[in-house]
């Protein structure tokens, strides 16, 4: 198989034209280039010998930068008898053997020993454009035997390595001393009491608050080993929105566990423990609301919420009818339903009640064109309401349109459009300033379509800009006295609409191995599917650089505006000998067989891989524990193409020819799917 895979990848090094060099003898004076810059070299020759032969040097002589020697990568690989693949788009380089597997990456310290991490002093570099090595680092992770010899400058590589010495053993507190975190308990539901309690298998016998802020609580346990999840988002709490954990060691050598608590806000809380010190309880003060006030000076509606506390309220708008709500959460309060509002100017009425067990809400209601500011202190929150710079404009939210009044002519088609969906916004650009007659500001609409319409002149043209709740598609139309732009579900639009995910990304790098990470690879195979698919296809990615919606958006989305979903991503085992791809899929309970399901798709994209590549197939699998294939009804599927783990799996992912013949695949089965398979 190696042999195959060897005529398959083989590729040659980067090769180029070297300055001039004086001698392969007793001295190299030459131009070194790396890094962009040129370097004058003139030292003493470097000799390397390998089990006491010599090795001739070929086109480049080895040489020293930063105090450590280093070789032409392909020569000193082949004269160790390893077989050597260099990745260009990556810039890595593969050297292979029998026992190990070796990824070098150009200028980065980090390398990777069958999957595993180890450190350079130099990294690898290019010079005069040639891939050169920290021959020690080589020598090293071969586990081969090294010495330098300074009296006649050689390196001396022994293929068989002497017996390592004992590994030295840092003095850590002893195994049976530490205790284990084993348990975080969360509110039962939103209404319930805020407590959040850590639990141990024995006594806590150190713990201190490290820091807190706005937004964070962090609690250190020392001497604890953690068996917590890293991170538990379902927290069942408006005021603490994750919870996340990590095992650390300081500088003395003992572990310790950090448990952070993520706010929402800023709320006054306690710690205690239980009573056999097992438990480390945070609790959330309930705040009362105490009093309301209301005022008008400048111009500005101002209400003062009056409490013992920090409230952590959600402010935001509604339309239809206009509306400004607070919420605060985790309160108890006395206050009227009706409040009185006479004072204000721009807000006609306003009430209070709970809208959970817990959560109080007050709702104002505005004039369509308002806009609002919120603070908070330890004693409060103030609401200011004031009239937005914007006019001649009306959103109907039952009918997600946006009326302008005419009160200045334009052609509509010149108006243009800029989907940006990706950072959740869509501009639709008018032909010229009309800032005179729309005004400047931000029309707060708070639906499940868009969140907000902002209004901005630039360089001679006002610009609509949608921040959006759903991805969706925008006409223009002129009436007799308005112009009348139209939000659509882009199904509304296209008769073939697919969302296409990229993995992981971002803060999650997903899966690794042999030097590869599966959150850059699902993306590069996002991008080459994407360039295939037919043009009649429309065509929306989660992602397209290296950030992290988060699943639920991921499902949600497909949800929302396509005819199926299909999720790129790698696979990886500890068995390292487990190779070869599957794609996964959930039956749904609308599969009706009428239209597109899950399995069907499923089947489509593992066969065309199967057939294009000749990998292993493992099928097509059911699986009911994925977020995306449980949050999503569209025909969702997830492929994972290969295995990061396996050697073999990794050469063929790290290769654009295979990276190529993969995306061509799947997207050849999504357009069977989409032309074979009713959609709607």
């Amino acid at each position: 198989m190696r042999s195959k895979w060897k005529r398959l990848l083989l590729t040659t090094m980067a090769v180029g034209m070297l300055s001039s060099v004086t001698a392969f003898a007793a001295n190299v004076s030459m131009n070194l280039r790396y890094n962009g810059k040129n370097h004058a070299y003139n030292a003493p020759e470097i000799k390397v010998t390998i089990d006491g032969k010599t090795m001739a040097p070929k086109d480049m002589p080895a040489v020293s930068i930063d105090g450590r020697t280093m070789l032409p990568m392909r020569q000193i690989a082949t004269e160790l008898g390893c077989e050597v693949v260099w990745n260009e788009a990556a810039q890595q380089v593969y050297v292979i053997n029998d026992d190990y597997t070796l990824v070098f990456e150009i200028n980065d310290k980090i390398g990777y020993q069958n999957g595993g991490e180890f450190k350079m002093d130099v990294p690898p570099m290019i010079v005069n454009d040639r891939t050169m090595l920290p021959v020690r680092a080589l020598a090293t992770a071969l586990d081969l035997d090294i010495t330098w010899d300074d009296s006649s400058r050689t390196v001396k590589i022994a293929t068989k390595k002497a017996a390592a010495k004992p590994p030295v053993t840092p003095s850590v507190k002893p195994e049976a001393n530490y205790i284990t975190l084993n348990k975080v308990s969360v509110p039962a539901d939103k209404t319930a009491g805020q407590v959040f309690t850590i639990q141990a298998n024995g006594k806590i016998k150190d713990w201190e608050e490290v820091l807190v802020s706005n937004d964070k609580i962090v609690l250190d346990f020392h001497g604890a080993k953690s068996g917590l999840a890293s991170k538990i988002t379902t927290t069942n709490s408006s005021i603490v929105s994750a919870v996340r954990t990590a095992q650390h060691t300081d500088a003395n050598g003992e572990t310790y566990t950090r448990v952070v608590l993520d706010l929402t806000a800023k709320k006054t809380y306690s710690v205690t423990e239980n009573a056999d010190g097992t438990k480390v309880i945070v609790t959330f003060d309930k705040v009362e609301v105490e009093d309301i006030s209301c005022s008008h000076k400048n111009e500005k509606d101002i209400i003062e919420i009056e409490s013992d506390g920090a409230l952590g309220a959600n402010v935001f708008a509604l339309s239809d009818p206009a509306r400004i709500v607070v919420d605060i959460p985790n309160v108890k309060s006395e206050l009227k339903d009706t409040l009185n509002v006479k004072a204000l100017k721009y807000v006609f009425s306003g009430r209070s009640g709970m809208f959970t067990d817990t959560t109080l809400r007050l709702v104002f209601e505005t004039g369509d064109l308002t806009e609002f500011s919120y603070s908070e202190d330890s004693n409060g929150g103030t609401l200011t309401i004031f009239r937005s710079s914007l006019q001649n404009m009306t959103y109907n939210g039952s009918k997600d349109v946006l009326y302008l009044t005419k009160e200045s002519s334009f052609k509509t088609g010149n108006v243009k459009f800029e989907d940006h969906y990706l950072n959740g916004y869509f501009d639709v650009v008018l032909p010229k300033d009309l800032s005179d007659v729309y005004g400047e500001g931000t029309y707060h609409i708070g639906d499940d379509v868009i969140e907000s319409v902002e209004v901005i002149t630039k360089s001679g043209k006002t610009t609509l800009r949608f921040w959006q709740n759903r991805i969706s598609c925008y006409s223009i139309k002129e009436e007799s006295d308005r112009y009348v732009i139209q939000v659509k579900n882009p199904q509304d639009v296209y008769d073939k609409v697919l969302l296409l995910d990229a993995g992981h990304g971002g803060k999650d790098p997903g899966a690794s191995g042999n030097g590869l990470v599966e959150k850059n690879l699902t993306l590069t195979m996002l991008q080459k599917v994407n360039a295939e698919l037919d043009k009649d296809i429309k065509v929306y990615l989660t992602r397209n650089s290296d950030t992290y919606p988060d699943n639920n958006s991921r499902a949600r989305n497909a949800n929302q505006i396509a005819d199926a979903m299909v999720s790129i991503h790698m696979n990886a085992a500890e068995n390292k000998l487990i190779n070869g791809t599957e794609t996964l899929y959930k039956n749904h309970s609308n599969d009706t067989g009428e239209t597109l399901t899950s399995k069907q798709l499923a089947t489509l994209i593992q066969n065309s891989i199967i057939d294009a590549t000749g990998n292993n197939n493992r099928g097509t699998v059911h699986r009911t524990d994925l977020l995306i294939l449980n949050g999503t009804t569209v025909p969702a599927v997830i492929v994972e193409v290969a295995f990061l783990s396996n050697v073999g799996d990794a050469l063929k992912l790290s290769q654009e020819d295979y990276q190529d013949i993969v995306a061509n695949a799947i997207a050849d089965a999504i357009e069977d799917a989409f032309d074979d398979y009713k959609l709607r």
